[in-house]
């Protein structure tokens, strides 16, 4: 049987949005444009705050506050990572010439500071189509241009390693590296005359797709150097995703255009093993959203391939199942490895 009193979930509302201003709050000011018609982008976190405490008393989650979440985690909080962090900006409308030239396929962007939001600088420059007109944008972080070469918005690749890497207890350098964003659609009229400028600046929200756990272990002997999360859907190897859909509910799965290949469980190595004891350390994994039902942790030790059971495997999902942009936390007894 499930022992609530010996695991216990929370799930703190605060994963992965992401942003071109330099303002949680407000989106900032740039200057106008040094090349006629260039197109100046900002943007803001979109991220869920739980005002108070929630219990849900059909699963093993109590629900807190929290706050948004990007690739560098500071705290509850995560961060552009300047020159590093590049996401792909798409528009039928925009040009990739100031006079001329073609639809905008997978523009390529690159955050100048690091950050919780940061102005983004453009190779090649996008540029205003027709006078007068609306248009509309698409974006995702982070940017690919590999196995599929400049893939089409409705077609964009999108991946979660079922096997993560950790270098050791507590670190979480490894989270951005698997994070993944869609920015809201938006439409914006382009000025009222070709060539200007100064006109108006297209804001980008970028919401995560993907969910953090964080798991606190503890045990009595021996030493850690893996944890496995079983479910369903948790990861996702060769999928693609239409950036063009309109952003989900709060905490609902985007849909997939293509699933390819699910996996239902998760691992995390450990580089550096941690020993076990009272005091807990900090493993951090990403999974996929949307999986509702009863899961399972296991451990490995010393680079070891046989899995234990924790001393209670078993908890239940939320009513709902996993909340997409979502940080969630549990502590686990890991026992004797």
């Amino acid at each position: 049987m499930f022992n609530k009193s010996r695991m216990a979930w929370t799930i703190s509302a605060l994963f992965l949005v992401a942003v071109t201003s330099c303002s949680k709050d407000e989106p900032v000011e740039q200057s106008p444009s040094p090349s006629a018609g260039q197109i100046l982008f900002t943007g803001e976190q979109a991220g869920l705050t739980v005002k108070s405490a929630l219990i849900d008393n059909n699963s093993d989650f109590v629900a807190v506050a929290g706050s948004t979440l990007k690739t560098t985690l500071h705290g509850y909080e995560t961060w552009w990572t300047a020159t590093s962090d590049r996401v792909g900006i798409y528009s039928e409308e925009a040009r990739t010439a100031a006079t001329a030239g073609s639809r905008v396929v997978n523009n390529l962007y690159t955050a100048n500071i690091t950050a919780a939001s940061t102005p983004f600088t453009a190779v090649p420059t996008m540029y205003w189509g027709a006078a007068s007109s609306p248009h509309t944008f698409y974006a995702y972080y982070p940017y690919s241009n590999a196995p599929v070469p400049n893939p089409e918005a409705a077609a964009v690749p999108i991946g979660l390693l079922s096997t993560q890497v950790q270098s050791a207890a507590n670190d979480y350098t490894h989270i951005g590296a698997l994070d993944f964003l869609v920015a809201a659609p938006i439409t914006v009229d382009s000025p009222a005359a070709a060539g200007v400028t100064t006109h108006p600046t297209v804001h980008l929200v970028y919401n995560h797709v993907f969910t953090i756990v964080e798991f606190n272990i503890t045990g009595t002997s021996g030493s850690l150097n893996g944890i496995r999360l079983s479910g369903t859907s948790l990861a996702l190897e060769g999928a693609l995703i239409n950036i063009k859909q309109t952003t989900p509910p709060a905490g609902s799965p985007y849909t997939l255009a293509d699933p390819g290949t699910i996996s239902g469980a998760v691992i995390v190595n450990l580089t550096a093993a941690a020993a076990l004891s009272a005091t807990p350390f900090k493993v951090y994994m990403v999974i996929y959203p949307g999986f509702a039902g009863t899961t399972s942790i296991q451990f490995t030790k010393d680079g070891g391939t046989i899995w234990k059971n924790a001393v209670n495997p078993a908890l239940e999902a939320p009513t709902g199942g996993f909340k997409r942009g979502q940080y969630y936390t549990v502590s686990v007894d890991a026992g004797a490895l």
